[in-house]
């Protein structure tokens, strides 16, 4: 059995990667910052995963972690769109995380590095018609996420060559899918609307992938040795309200807000976002830089790359959904 680390073993995708992993026969080092934190842990356990203490800031924890690795899947990074710090609690881990991944993998003769990416690096609009691919970069990034993950993947190519090591990027779109035991900002928004805490649909476009193929995309780049690059994948584009329509579709009990709030009043979402954070205790969810990086554009893009070279097949989106609201319902809405 090959040995192989996963970073963030603990988060939405790192859980299903390390699943998989397990699945495939793989002996896996599932790497967390809170090694003996039970709720971070226990369904890592489960998996038989040697837990062991990683923090991607702190290179001697990757380089005791990455002893006897073949592999290196680094998954861990702050999926944050509201920090009050950014520079501290996004930037500084994302950047600065993964260039110390590269050098402990250059220390250690790591074979195989695979980066999780994100498709925020690869851009957030479309000209009409056209599909965003592996050749694109976000160059005008401006929320301090995607400013992250576009300058760390830079920044990762560079070390790569300059280490001379084997990596493969996967960028993935938005994740949704089953096994996640705390939110991110995408399956929380889910979540709301199924609390129907939702009072009016955002006239925003997004992307979305179901996290199992993200997790296979990784390990068949990880198995491929002609793998290279980058590799887009995503598989769901649309505005908010068809994904909401679509959820309702899949299961009617879900209610969907009647009102679709107008393009020009999208300014004043982060104004609301706060005072109801602050007088009703509802989650963040957007920033005045996270409007003005993703409003009034639609970002598409294309993995035909990925299935083309990797025989990528992700499952039916229906499919992806109605397992994400099953899930939700049985974690968090007991």
């Amino acid at each position: 059995m090959k040995t192989v680390l996963v970073t963030g073993a603990n988060g939405h995708l790192g859980y299903n990667l390390v699943k998989l992993l397990k699945e495939r026969g793989y002996s896996v080092k599932a790497g967390v910052r809170e090694p003996d934190n039970l709720l971070k842990t226990t369904h890592l356990k489960s998996l038989n995963a040697e837990i062991v203490y990683v923090d991607i800031l702190k290179l001697e924890t990757l380089i005791s972690a990455m002893d006897g690795v073949e592999g290196v899947f680094h998954v861990a990074a702050p999926y944050n769109i509201t920090s009050k710090n950014p520079a501290k609690e996004v930037k500084e881990p994302i950047i600065m995380g993964t260039a110390n991944v590269l050098k402990s993998v250059r220390d250690k003769g790591v074979k195989k590095l695979i980066y999780t990416s994100s498709t925020v690096a690869v851009g957030n609009d479309s000209a009409k018609g056209m599909e965003l691919t592996e050749k694109d970069w976000n160059k005008a990034a401006i929320e301090p996420y995607a400013r992250a993950k576009t300058e760390a993947e830079k920044n990762a190519w560079d070390l790569a060559g300059k280490y001379q090591i084997n990596m493969v990027t996967i960028l993935p779109s938005g994740m949704i899918g089953p096994y996640f035991y705390r939110h991110t900002p995408t399956t929380q928004s889910i979540e709301e609307l199924m609390r129907g805490k939702i009072p009016f649909i955002l006239p925003l476009f997004f992307s979305f992938v179901d996290v199992r193929d993200v997790a296979l995309a990784h390990v068949l780049a990880y198995e491929n040795d002609k793998s290279s690059g980058r590799y887009i994948a995503s598989t769901f584009s649309a505005y908010l309200k068809e994904l909401f329509y679509l959820i309702h579709e899949i299961d009617p009990e879900i209610a969907i807000p009647a009102k679709i709030l107008p393009k020009p009043l999208l300014k004043t979402v982060p104004i609301m976002d706060w005072l109801s954070n602050r007088l009703m205790k509802t989650p963040r969810f957007a920033t005045r830089l996270f409007i003005e990086e993703y409003g009034g554009k639609e970002p598409v893009f294309s993995s035909d790359r990925i299935q083309r070279e990797l025989d990528w097949k992700p499952m039916d989106f229906k499919e992806s959904v109605r397992d994400t609201i099953l899930w939700v319902r049985k974690q968090f809405l007991k």
